[in-house]
C-alpha cells in the first residue's frame, strides 16, 4: 500500500510538535511493515525531497509574506499540485491529513482517491480554550477544516474525549477512535539517569495547555516544598487572554520569592527529551483541553509519575488517581504534591510503562490503522470498475483486448462483468470481501470427479488487484427457458464432499448467537430465532464436516445447450451433508411461505438450521449497521419470509 501524509510540521527541519511527532511514528512504522510513505511538508528554504528512514519526504517552500491570508492559500496550492502529480503517477492509493489546517483543501476538486482526516484538535476546538484569535484567516480555516471533514472518506481519533466534542460540534457521526502509536525507540525508562528534586512540564506555553492554573497552583506546591524547582520545556507564545509573553505571564502569577524556582529551557529537539523526563520526579500535563498528548505518552514510557487533567485524553490514558479536575488549581496543587511524595517513595511508575506495551505498542496500532485505509480504499472503489482494471485482471490469463465491457449485475458481495476481446467472452467477478480461493477450488475438484457440470475459473489461483480479489470466468450462453433437471440437484446433493476441518458455519452462526444474546434484545423476531438456535445448535449434525455451494438457487444453476452447469461459489462452506438440499428445498420447492417438500425429521433440523443462519446473519449485521433490514435492498429479500417458514417448520 502507499500511503501519503500530508501536514507542513515534520521532523526535523519543522516543529515536533503532536501532529508531527504522530506522523513520524506512523510514516516510519509503516515502512518497516512493508508500505511505500509519502510525507508532504514545509520547507524552511527550498523545495526538496529525499528518502529518509524509508520515508519519501517532500519539503514545499512558501516566501512569508505579511498578507497571512495570501500565505496560507498559496502554500495550500503547492500542496494540491505536488499530490496531483503523485495521484497522476500512481505512486499514492491514499492521503491521510490532520483536521488542524485542512491542507488537502484545494486538492479535493481533482481527487480520485481516498481522503483520511486524522483529529488532532482542530481549530474550532483550539479557539475554545484560547482566549485569542487566529489572525486574519481564522474565517477562513474554520471554513476549510468543516468542508474537508465532511468530504473525507474515514475520519479517525486519536481519543474518545475528542470524538465526543467533534461529534457535537461538526455534527459528525462514523468517527474511528485509534490511539496514536508510541515512540518507544526515543523514549524509554534510563537507569542510568538519577533522578533530581524536580517537576518537569513539556508543551507550548499556552493558556489551553493549563499553563495558567499551573502557575497560580505552584504557589501552593512551592509554599510546601520551597527548595522543589520545575523546568518548562516548550516554545513561548502569547496564546492567553493578556495576549502576552506566557512566560512573562507565569511571572506574574507566581510568588517573586519562588522565580527562582522557575526553569525555562524553551523547545528542545525531542531526542533530548528522553533525559530531562528520566531526571524529573514528577510531570505535570495540566490542559484545558487536550485530546492525545504524545507529551504524556512520552512521559508514561519513562515511568514518570504523571498529574494530567480530567477535560482531555489523558483520563483514558492514565489511572484515576493522576488525573485532577480541569481548571481547579487547588485540586492540581494537591495531586502534584501527592505525586511528588509518592515519586520520593516510587519514583518509577511500573503501571506507566507497563500500559505503554499493552495500549500503545507501535506495530499494533500501525496494523489497525493498515486495516482500515485498506477497507477504506475499498469502499471508495467497490463500485467503479474501469477498462484498464479489468484489462489488468484479464492479463493474468491472456493477452486479448478488450474492446467492451458491461456490467452484469449489482451484487452485494462482488460486482460481475462481461468482457469481449475480439474473438472471445468471459466474465470477471469483482469481490468486495475476502474469501477462501483454496476452499472453492477443492469443491470444484470434487464436483468434477463426480461428473457434475460446473464453470470454474480460468485462473489457477485468486487474482488480486488494487486490494481487490477477482476470478476469470468463460462466458457460456444461457438458454432463455431454463429447466433445471432434477437429476442433477441430486447428483449434488449425493455426491462425496467430505473434508477433514472444521465447520465454518457453525463457528460463524455461534458468533452471531452470542452476540445478538449479549444484548439482551427484547425484540420478538430475533428472540424467537434465538430460541430456535439454542435448541439445535449444539445436535452433532451440525458438527459435521461437509463442503458444500451453500447458495443453490435458480439463479446459480446456468443451463445451456441441455446442460445444466454449477455456478457463483461464493458461499462455499463447511457444515453438515445435507445443508445444500435445506438450501435447495428453501429456494426451489416453497410457496407462499409453505414446503412443497416431504422433510423427514432429520431434513427438518437442517432446514431450521439454515433458516437460522439467514436470520441470524440478517439481524447481527443489521444490529451493528452494515445492513438496513427495512432498506430497499433488504425488502427485495424480506427477513420476514424465512421467520415465517422457520415458524412453519415448527420446531
Amino acid at each position: 500500500m502507499k500511503i501519503c501524509f500530508v501536514h507542513e510540521e515534520y521532523p526535523l527541519e519543522t516543529n515536533f510538535g503532536g501532529i508531527a511527532t504522530y506522523q513520524k511514528n506512523m510514516a516510519e512504522e509503516l515502512v518497516r511493515q512493508g508500505n511505500e510513505v509519502y510525507v508532504i511538508c514545509r520547507g524552511l528554504k527550498e523545495d526538496k525531497n529525499y528518502v529518509e528512514n524509508g520515508v519519501n519526504v517532500y519539503r514545499i517552500h512558501v516566501e512569508e509574506t505579511e498578507n497571512q491570508k495570501n500565505n496560507y492559500i498559496n502554500y495550500r496550492k503547492k500542496v494540491a499540485k505536488l499530490l496531483l502529480d503523485l495521484q497522476n503517477k500512481k505512486l499514492i492509493d491514499l492521503i491521510e491529513v490532520p483536521d488542524w489546517g485542512a491542507e488537502t483543501i484545494f486538492f479535493e476538486k481533482q481527487r480520485k482517491i481516498p481522503l483520511v482526516v486524522r483529529l488532532h484538535t482542530p481549530l474550532k476546538v483550539w479557539l475554545k480554550y484560547n482566549q485569542n484569535n487566529f489572525g486574519k484567516v481564522t474565517n477562513l480555516m474554520l471554513k476549510w477544516e468543516k468542508k474537508m471533514l465532511n468530504k473525507a472518506d474515514l475520519v479517525t481519533c486519536c481519543s474518545y474525549a475528542l470524538e465526543k466534542i467533534i461529534k457535537k460540534e461538526f455534527k459528525l457521526k462514523n468517527i474511528i477512535v485509534i490511539p496514536n502509536p508510541a515512540n518507544i525507540t526515543n523514549f524509554y525508562r534510563d537507569k542510568k539517569v538519577k533522578k533530581e528534586n524536580k517537576l518537569i512540564f513539556v508543551g507550548s506555553l499556552e493558556e489551553r495547555k493549563g499553563i495558567v492554573v499551573l502557575a497560580k497552583a505552584l504557589n501552593l506546591v512551592f509554599t510546601k516544598y520551597p527548595d522543589l524547582k520545575i523546568q518548562f520545556i516548550g516554545k513561548d507564545t502569547t496564546r492567553n487572554s493578556k495576549n502576552i509573553s506566557t512566560k512573562e505571564y507565569i511571572y506574574e502569577l507566581v510568588n517573586p520569592k519562588y522565580h527562582d524556582n522557575l526553569i525555562f529551557l524553551g523547545q528542545l529537539p525531542n531526542v533530548e527529551l528522553n533525559k530531562y523526563l528520566n531526571s524529573s520526579l514528577v510531570g505535570i500535563y495540566p490542559s484545558l483541553f487536550d485530546n492525545f498528548p504524545y507529551v504524556v505518552l512520552e512521559a508514561m514510557v519513562t515511568g514518570l509519575q504523571i498529574v494530567g487533567s480530567s477535560n482531555s485524553g489523558m483520563s483514558e490514558m492514565l489511572s484515576e488517581d493522576s488525573i485532577y479536575e480541569t481548571g481547579n488549581c487547588d485540586n492540581l496543587a494537591a495531586k502534584i504534591i501527592e505525586k511528588y511524595e509518592l515519586a520520593l517513595k516510587e519514583n518509577v511508575n511500573i503501571q506507566n510503562i507497563k500500559m505503554v506495551s499493552e495500549k500503545y505498542e507501535p506495530n499494533n496500532i500501525c496494523l489497525k490503522m493498515t486495516n482500515l485505509y485498506i477497507d477504506t480504499i475499498k469502499k471508495y472503489y467497490k463500485n467503479e470498475v474501469t477498462l484498464e482494471e479489468l484489462q489488468c485482471v484479464l492479463n493474468k490469463i491472456t493477452n486479448e483486448k478488450i474492446v467492451k465491457f458491461k456490467k452484469e449485475n449489482q451484487g452485494v458481495a462482488n460486482l460481475v462483468y462481461k468482457v469481449n476481446t475480439v474473438n472471445n467472452s468471459y466474465i470477471i467477478k469483482k469481490y468486495l470481501y475476502d474469501y477462501d480461493f483454496s476452499l472453492e477450488d477443492k469443491l470444484y475438484n470434487q464436483y468434477e470427479q463426480a461428473n457434475i457440470n460446473v464453470i470454474r475459473p480460468l485462473n489457477k489461483t485468486v487474482v488480486n488487484y488494487k486490494f481487490f480479489s477477482y476470478n476469470i470466468f468463460p462466458y457460456i450462453k444461457a438458454d432463455k427457458n431454463k429447466i433445471i433437471d432434477k437429476v442433477f440437484l441430486d447428483k449434488v446433493v449425493d455426491c462425496n464432499r467430505k473434508i477433514d476441518a472444521d465447520s465454518i458455519l457453525l463457528k460463524k452462526c455461534n458468533y452471531y448467537y452470542e452476540q445478538l444474546k449479549s444484548n439482551e434484545t427484547n425484540k420478538k423476531d430475533i428472540l424467537y430465532v434465538l430460541n430456535i438456535y439454542e435448541k439445535i445448535k449444539n445436535l452433532s449434525i451440525f458438527k459435521e464436516t461437509y463442503l458444500n455451494h451453500g447458495d443453490i438457487s435458480k439463479s446459480n444453476i446456468l443451463c445451456s445447450n441441455n446442460k445444466n452447469y454449477l455456478i457463483d461459489f461464493d458461499e462455499v462452506t463447511i457444515t453438515t451433508n445435507l445443508y445444500d438440499l435445506a438450501v435447495i428445498v428453501v429456494k426451489l420447492y416453497t410457496k407462499n411461505n409453505k414446503f412443497n417438500y416431504n422433510l423427514d425429521e432429520k431434513l427438518k433440523l437442517v432446514v431450521a438450521f439454515y433458516l437460522c443462519k439467514i436470520l441470524l446473519e440478517k439481524f447481527y449485521l443489521h444490529s451493528i449497521g452494515k445492513i438496513n433490514l427495512y432498506s430497499f435492498s433488504q425488502m427485495k429479500d424480506n427477513y420476514k419470509k424465512y421467520l415465517k417458514l422457520l415458524k412453519e417448520l415448527d420446531i
